[in-house]
């Protein structure tokens, strides 16, 4: 029997099902900024669990355990056998429960992210369009300046007879006002760029906090619907109490079997809270907004399990 076995790879699958806030990075343009996305960390939770220290004594127990249950499996014939397969865990149940979380999640939090970039390039595109105008009437104004000057330059050039000396001293006068003309209008131009990045500065902290509050919203609703579905599974992974033959108490073996199997819960317990703290710890020293125990989630991450088991094994 492989109960406990099941329970500590539900246990440890279930310690990082916390979706926490996480936004998804949007293309830069050069008049946007691309927006932050928060920086989430990845657990190998298996990994972890069996580099534990405990782990060996887990293993020992969970062989005592199964050693018990058979003997216990056996006294009890078909009848014990046929209700130890009834509560078996559903292969793969919690790996698709996660990787169906973490999906949902990434594509809600993906579609308000083009939802607030599309909203935050028509705004530039509207300042931009203001701005452009300002461009055009500035360019005019020079242009009325400089323009009959060069021309009348590039006239004369063409027209008069000049001396070598005259021609050049000419040539000279006019490159020198057509780069005061590029000048005055690339000053323009840059000015006008830091406009633009102030009237955007606001829409783009906006936009950040819009995003990380339903982030967080969709996490929230996800980690519900992740409890209420745990607490089911859990349920039905119960080790159902071994009955002995007719109506009596329970036999010696099976006294044995359910002492060994409070041991092992007791242990799993210790485990799994070890690894809960230790990863909570190294997320603090590393600034991550969440840690997910799901690995087929399109979210850029950084591991952090040999972090974890380091900071196990001290």
């Amino acid at each position: 029997m492989n109960i406990n076995r099941a329970k500590i790879v539900f246990l440890s699958a279930l310690l990082t099902v916390t979706l926490l806030a996480a936004g998804c990075g949007t293309k830069s343009t050069p008049e946007t900024k691309t927006t932050a996305v928060p920086q989430v960390g990845i657990l190998n939770v298996d990994k972890a669990v069996q580099a534990h220290p405990k782990y060996a004594d887990y293993q020992r127990l969970q062989k005592e355990y199964n050693t018990l249950a058979a003997q216990a499996s056996v006294e009890k014939q078909a009848a014990a056998q046929g209700q130890a397969q009834d509560n078996a865990m559903p292969d793969g149940a919690l790996q698709g429960l996660n990787e169906a979380l973490g999906q949902e999640f990434n594509s809600k939090v993906a579609a308000k992210q083009n939802e607030i970039s599309v909203r935050l390039n028509q705004k530039a595109d509207q300042v931009r369009r203001d701005l452009a105008g300002q461009f055009d009437a500035y360019t005019k104004e020079i242009d009325e300046t400089y323009q009959s000057q060069i021309f009348s330059l590039q006239l004369k050039l063409k027209t008069v007879q000049l001396s070598k000396e005259e021609m050049e001293a000419l040539q000279k006068q006019m490159e020198q006002l057509q780069g005061e003309r590029s000048a005055k209008l690339s000053a323009k131009e840059k000015e006008l760029s830091g406009q633009l990045e102030a009237a955007m500065a606001p829409e783009k902290a906006a936009a950040e906090k819009e995003l990380s509050a339903y982030a967080n919203e969709v996490n929230t609703a996800l980690q519900q619907q992740a409890t209420a579905k745990s607490a089911e599974i859990a349920a039905r992974m119960q080790p159902a109490p071994l009955q002995s033959q007719a109506g009596q108490g329970r036999t010696e073996t099976e006294q044995k079997a359910a002492l060994k199997s409070q041991e092992i819960t007791v242990l799993q317990d210790s485990i799994i809270k070890d690894i809960q703290d230790k990863t909570a710890k190294i997320a603090a020293e590393r600034g991550l907004e969440a840690v997910l125990g799901v690995y087929k989630v399109n979210v850029s991450a950084v591991d952090i399990t040999d972090a974890v088991i380091a900071e196990i094994k001290k």
